[in-house]
């Protein structure tokens, strides 16, 4: 799985109280660093900006018949 750096999304994770706009580096399926400004040579990178970066959200109204 190639290294890949999400730039400029808000990242919201309430486990750790962040809520701020943060870049995101993702090295073999886990997340390695999240901070501002990050480079990483050789990483694809994603341009979040204007969007929200948050660990998953659960549909609990949904309906699985």
């Amino acid at each position: 799985m190639p290294a890949l750096l999400i730039k400029n999304g808000r990242v919201i994770d309430p486990a750790s109280d962040l809520d701020a706009v943060a870049d995101i580096f993702i090295d073999g399926g886990r997340i390695r660093e999240i901070g501002r400004n990050l480079e990483r040579a050789g990483a694809g990178i994603l341009d979040a900006s204007g969007l929200v970066v948050a660990p998953g959200f659960i549909d609990m109204h949904v309906h699985l018949r």
